[in-house]
């Protein structure tokens, strides 16, 4: 599995457990980098914008299988 494909899952895992809000994608997205790295020991560049997610419509996201 890629790195970003890890970052995706691991932002949706966020969105997911703060309630599923809306707008909190760019923040999520930092999150998740922000632990991914954690986890592998590399380092988030800071100045680097992140990219922010796909956005699913709310039926897509309702049926994410794993």
């Amino acid at each position: 599995m890629s790195r970003e494909q890890i970052v995706r899952d691991t932002a949706y895992a966020i969105w997911e457990a703060e309630g599923k809000p809306v707008g909190r994608d760019a923040d999520h997205w930092r999150q998740a980098e922000e632990r991914v790295a954690a986890s592998t020991g590399a380092s988030v560049d800071k100045a680097a914008k992140p990219k922010a997610p796909a956005r699913k419509s709310a039926a897509a996201a309702k049926t994410k299988t794993s």
